[in-house]
């Protein structure tokens, strides 16, 4: 039978890693309270743009697919999100004194479009905000990879759908708002209570870290290592009989999925949406944040695009010439740090090579298969090194429980 990677890792608490993960964690949450308003609201973006930077090293940095499209998911759950918190503002908040959002009244639309009238109720506003970008995601993604589109071709692409996506919403000013966009929304309310700007920073940090803590987790798994096989030899991977095109639609939909989530946040947090983040220009910079950070790292996207964002208001002060600061920061990486910022710190610290163990070809397709998807095997090691630690169970080497070959 065809004999392909193995799919089980060997497992361990990082300690350290865990360690600074909590103080990290704890310093955020304390900020609020020594920063003004301003920069709580900074962060609170900074953040959200970290995490569409990590869902991007998801599929860059651990696939091998660069895309500049996932300022594109960013903005399609943003627009739902925009919706919602604009169908609900009353009729006196509007300036013609109707249900009717301003921009649609300016261009001669009498009533709501059937479309957009069922994101007037939350559950279906949250359901849309990760269903509307994930289904975009699939469609394409679905396109590309089944036609065995591969390299620079699908960032052609992809830069070509932002650009395509830009025109369309702008030219539709009926629905999207045109160039502005959608703005002047209400405030979020959760329970009929108002967030306010504090409140909506600890929801999206709370985000940010389930973000992060999943996005490990699934590198961790089997499925992790299947992903990062295919970006190292995608062919040979093939030919040892993985649907590459499966896997690689499956990770680019989640990645959209968490990103329009992202979108959706930034919107109660700016109070508006526009096509700006559709276009290709924003997409570079989420490339750019992963570019810095460090490929692979998941922590350094985020590091990056609250590192530049903070450069980026300071410079703004001084000149107007701010992408030239970050234009000089992309070279010095580039050329003297090809691992991005996170390949300056020890090795005991990257986020992805915890638990990685080399992939092997001793084992069959079926136990393979059966293995790949199994997203709790971090979980299981973790509980099982937790125990041997504390003497609740005997210890026992990972590596001596082999799976048998199925003859």
């Amino acid at each position: 039978m065809t004999q392909v990677l193995e799919g089980t890792q060997r497992f361990t608490i990082p300690t350290k890693l865990l360690t600074v993960g909590g103080i990290a964690l704890l310093i955020f949450i304390i900020l609020p309270f020594l920063l003004g308003s301003f920069q709580v609201s900074l962060m609170s973006k900074l953040l959200l743009f970290g995490v569409l930077a990590i869902t991007l090293d998801l599929v860059w940095g651990f696939t091998g697919i660069l895309s500049f499209a996932h300022g594109v998911f960013f903005t399609l759950g943003g627009y739902v999100a925009a919706y919602y918190l604009k169908l609900n503002l009353s009729a006196s908040s509007n300036n013609y004194g109707v249900d009717l959002p301003d921009f649609m009244v300016w261009n001669g639309l009498t009533e709501l479009p059937w479309f957009i009238a069922p994101l007037r109720h939350f559950p279906i506003a949250l359901v849309g905000m990760v269903l509307v970008p994930a289904l975009f995601a699939y469609i394409i993604g679905w396109f590309i990879f089944r036609s065995k589109v591969s390299g620079v071709y699908i960032t052609i692409i992809t830069l070509a759908i932002a650009s395509a996506l830009t025109t369309f919403f702008v030219s539709q000013q009926a629905y999207t708002g045109g160039t502005n966009g959608i703005t002047d929304v209400s405030r979020l309310s959760l329970f009929g209570i108002q967030v306010s700007p504090i409140g909506l920073y600890y929801i999206i940090l709370a985000f940010t870290a389930l973000v992060l803590a999943g996005s490990w987790l699934l590198t961790q798994s089997n499925l992790g290592l299947i992903l990062r096989s295919i970006k190292e030899n995608e062919q040979r991977i093939s030919y040892l009989g993985y649907d590459v095109a499966s896997f690689k639609i499956f990770i680019w939909t989640l990645s959209a999925a968490v990103a329009g989530i992202a979108g959706g946040l930034f919107v109660p947090l700016n109070r508006f949406i526009s096509p700006v983040y559709l276009a290709v220009a924003f997409g570079t910079q989420v490339v750019i944040w992963v570019a810095i950070g460090g490929r692979g790292t998941l922590v350094g996207p985020l590091v990056a695009a609250i590192l530049l964002g903070q450069i980026q208001n300071y410079a703004e002060r001084v000149t107007q010439d701010w992408q030239l600061v970050v234009g000089i920061l992309l070279l010095v990486v580039v050329l003297f740090l090809p691992d991005g910022l996170m390949g300056l710190l020890p090795k005991r610290f990257n986020l992805t090579d915890t638990a990685r163990t080399a992939a092997t070809a001793n084992s069959t397709a079926g136990f393979v298969q059966a293995q790949m998807f199994d997203w709790f095997t971090p979980l299981q090691g973790a509980v099982r090194s937790l125990s041997s630690k504390l003497g609740l169970v005997s210890t026992r080497s990972a590596s001596s429980a082999k799976p048998r070959r199925k003859k």
